[in-house]
């Protein structure tokens, strides 16, 4: 498998030494070499240990080639047959040998009858209480034998060839969940979109690829897809998230999205302590983090780059406090959103 270094990765000392993110890696004699025949993709088994270690750290990520794999799409719908139709006209691009199995859950809409027309033909199950995201999912993989499994959001617009173009991750055992990047198809930016250069710490499930079994916790209304990316973490598996591939996402009401993803926040706490900040901050000490860096080989200068940086990552995350989301964090917290938003909220999906 070709593996492409991250963007933020910088070679010094003769390419022993890679840095990024306020991290370090120092090869060794030898890891120059190695490190170039796995940009090519030529490397040797035990050059492609070091391969696993850029991979952990970030320093690296794999890009396969595409293949063709058999995968259940589950795509759960709460009153929206219009993007369901579109969603659902997507996959009627895929050559029919290659077209995957599609299940559409419908969770409890108000008007059935227009979800199955909007379904046909892919298979409907429908769900006559609402349940939330993570319980419209849940009854998807019931119903599904493949072993790969994709979601994706009704108001998603998927490329034809996006399962194809992430299924090789899944070459790699460890690999649970592989993620493309969502962008939004009516609006400057999405609250879903994490960018195309980032080493980013969970993935959202509006279009998301997985290895069977998981399972979302369907006690949390929102943020169940956090908790199950952290999950899978914990237990030693990888998330991939590929911004190569792009998945279009009809955003509406991007204030409310934010504040119900704040939200999350509290029971996603509770659930992962050490995972969630919000605001980590550092204590700038740049002159130090020159001699440091300066005895590892790399220029004093990029310590002035990496403080920049630090202190960029506590404003934005200030900022973000500052935002819708930040007012969900807080009414999450006092406990407001059951017994005020509640009823409303139980209503949608």
């Amino acid at each position: 498998m070709r593996l492409i270094l991250d963007p933020a990765v910088r070679l010094y000392a003769g390419g022993r030494v890679l840095a990024a993110r306020g991290r370090i890696i120092r090869l060794s004699e030898a890891g120059p070499a190695a490190l170039r025949a796995l940009l090519a993709d030529t490397a040797t088994p035990a050059q492609r240990r070091l391969g696993e270690r850029l991979i952990d750290a970030g320093f690296a990520h794999p890009r396969p080639a595409p293949r063709s794999v058999e995968a259940t799409v589950v795509i759960p719908v709460k009153d929206d047959p219009s993007g369901l139709a579109r969603c659902l006209a997507a996959f009627g691009h895929a050559p029919p040998a290659r077209s995957p199995r599609v299940i559409v859950v419908d969770d409890g809409s108000n008007d059935p009858g227009a979800i199955a027309t909007a379904a046909r033909p892919a298979r409907l199950v429908r769900r006559e209480r609402c349940g939330g995201p993570a319980a419209a999912r849940n009854t998807g993989l019931e119903h599904a034998t493949t072993e790969l499994v994709a979601f994706v959001d009704a108001d998603t617009l998927p490329p034809p060839d996006w399962i194809e173009r992430l299924a090789g991750h899944f070459d790699d055992p460890r690999v649970a969940a592989v993620a493309p990047r969502i962008r939004a198809a009516n609006r400057r930016r999405s609250p879903l979109d994490m960018g195309p250069n980032r080493t980013v710490q969970y993935v959202p499930s509006a279009a998301l690829l997985v290895r069977t079994p998981v399972r979302f916790d369907e006690t949390l209304r929102y943020g169940e897809d956090v908790d199950l990316i952290w999950r899978l973490l914990d237990r030693g598996h990888r998330v991939v998230y590929d911004p190569s591939v792009v998945v279009l996402h009809h955003e509406a009401d991007v204030l409310r999205r934010r504040f119900r993803y704040g939200t999350s926040a509290a029971p996603l706490a509770a659930r992962h302590p050490t995972r969630l900040r919000h605001v980590v901050f550092s204590r700038p000490r740049p002159f130090a983090l020159a001699r440091v860096l300066h005895e590892k080989g790399v220029p004093r200068r990029v310590a002035l780059v990496w403080t920049a940086q630090s202190l960029g990552q506590i404003a934005r995350g200030l900022g973000n406090l500052a935002t819708a989301y930040g007012i969900g964090v807080l009414w999450g917290k006092i406990g407001g959103l059951p017994t005020i938003l509640g009823p409303r909220i139980r209503e949608r999906n």
